[in-house]
């Protein structure tokens, strides 16, 4: 399905104002279509009914329309916020204790909130991250793009891509060598671009990063998977080792537990207005 565009989108609340118009007798004469002050008592008499059923559901109506109208500038392009899906890069403060830390600086934004009165919040999911944190405006600024890189299953642009496909490589790769079996050579290929666009784009070694992300490889080797076909020689330790992991993967796992992250704010689906599901 081709993305919406802004018409549509006004098309698609226009058909939400014709069934909330349906419900009224005494709203027949009404026409939202072409008179503004219609629209602006249909919209209005619509809003009160929602303020109702998010208290009558226990749900804070000012934190929904703050994440409404923050995803409404993102659909709209606006300068003002960063769009869903733009990279992004701590600054200041934020970002000297994220290095003192040895953690990532860059990030995808995965959501954002417009409160009113008070700072822009954005979702923020960095590497090696099972959740996305809350990061205020103030913290942020833009980050350069992503590489793009060319993998046996496609040219990749997005850093989140780029790590999730270099978490399922190396699953498959030490699910092979954990068979006794040689990996595919197109996943020893891929872990070794993508490793390094990840290297290069978050500005850390590759002994850091592959430590963030061998806590997302654990769980997926402790799952039934089908096993990779055989293609040659087993590959030692050593050979492993030599295709840029710093030390043998399954060494690497043993004993290990993923860190703790902080919890997000609860904002609903990842992209609750992500095109794919209009």
């Amino acid at each position: 399905m081709t993305e919406a565009g802004a018409a549509e989108f006004a098309e698609f609340g226009a058909a939400a104002l014709d069934s909330f118009q349906a419900l009224f007798e005494e709203t027949e004469h009404l026409d939202h279509r072409t008179n503004n002050a219609h629209a602006r008592e249909l919209l209005g008499d619509l809003l009160i009914d929602l303020m109702h059923y998010a208290q009558h559901r226990g749900l804070e109506f000012n934190d929904i329309l703050a994440q409404a109208n923050g995803y409404y500038l993102s659909e709209h392009n606006s300068p003002d916020v960063f769009a869903v899906g733009s990279t992004v890069q701590l600054d200041g403060p934020a970002a000297d204790e994220a290095i003192l830390l040895g953690h990532p600086t860059r990030g995808t934004v995965t959501g954002l909130l417009v409160p009113h009165d008070g700072p822009t919040e954005y979702n923020v999911c960095f590497l090696g991250e099972t959740s996305s944190r809350t990061i205020i405006d103030a913290d942020l600024e833009p980050a350069p793009p992503f590489p793009s890189t060319s993998t046996a299953q496609g040219v990749i642009s997005d850093p989140l891509h780029a790590e999730e496909t270099l978490v399922e490589t190396m699953a498959r790769i030490a699910r092979a060598d954990l068979d006794g079996v040689r990996p595919q050579q197109d996943d020893l290929d891929d872990h070794h671009v993508l490793l390094d666009a990840l290297v290069t784009w978050n500005g850390m070694d590759d002994r850091n990063v592959t430590d963030l992300l061998l806590a997302k490889v654990e769980p997926r080797l402790t799952t039934s998977q089908p096993k990779a076909p055989v293609t040659g020689a087993s590959l030692s330790p050593a050979q492993l080792a030599a295709q840029d992991f710093p030390i043998p993967l399954v060494q690497g796992l043993s004993g290990r537990h993923p860190t703790s992250q902080p919890s997000p704010r609860p904002t609903g689906p990842a992209n609750a207005r992500h095109h794919g599901h209009r």
